[in-house]
């Protein structure tokens, strides 16, 4: 048997390594993966937010009606949310010109009077928007709107006393006595007493600009 030439062992040699190298070169590319994410797409829904009044949630206050509606609110908004929650005003009655009462337009729900001042030609001197409320108009059945602490039309000096207490001041006037009711704010809620002393009644209460029961 002859001998295998040294030429011809190294090209075999070299031909094995080559051919291991190609197959490890095979193995990783089949290894290797490529992944890629699909690709995801958020979608936000646009929500729209619908303010609503009821009657429950109408409160006087030195700065309006409770947080919905507050004292400068746009009178057409106004208007709105008070049909939405009381019905349609019994009256709607516009003021005249350049009455000093800072509004335009006064409607009222039974005992209850809303002013307000609209943008406009006509329009009265003072704050646009919601001007003022006024309860205990005469004639008109009783509405049950109440301040945070409860009082009302009907209620006493007494009851105010229990429950502004050094908040609350009275006095005499050219239309009788009167009944004040200060806030941090500077604001203040104002009315009518039926007499003097603690068993006086609340005959009227307001807040805001107001001309008078019309």
């Amino acid at each position: 048997m002859s001998e295998m030439r040294p030429s011809r062992v190294a090209l075999i040699v070299c031909s094995v390594v080559l051919l291991s190298a190609a197959a490890c070169s095979k193995d990783k590319k089949e290894a290797a993966t490529t992944t890629t994410a699909a690709p995801t797409t958020t979608t936000l829904e646009s929500t729209t937010t619908t303010v609503t009044l009821t009657k429950d949630a109408i409160v006087l206050g030195a700065d309006g009606l409770g947080p919905a509606l507050p004292f400068g609110l746009n009178s057409a908004t106004t208007i709105k949310l008070l049909i939405q929650a009381l019905g349609p005003a019994e009256k709607n009655t516009p003021l005249p010109v350049g009455q000093a009462c800072g509004a335009t337009r006064r409607l009222q729900w039974g005992n209850f009077q809303v002013l307000v001042n609209e943008v406009g030609s006509t329009s009265g001197a003072g704050r646009p928007g919601f001007a003022g409320w006024f309860l205990g108009a005469p004639g008109g059945a009783p509405e049950p709107f109440k301040t945070d602490k409860g009082i009302t039309v009907g209620s006493t000096t007494a009851q105010m006393q229990a429950a502004y207490g050094p908040e609350l001041t009275t006095s005499h006037g050219e239309q009788g006595e009167a009944f004040f009711i200060a806030t941090p704010s500077g604001l203040q809620i104002s009315g009518q007493l039926s007499t003097v002393g603690p068993a006086a009644k609340v005959t009227n209460i307001q807040a805001g600009n107001y001309c008078g029961p019309g």
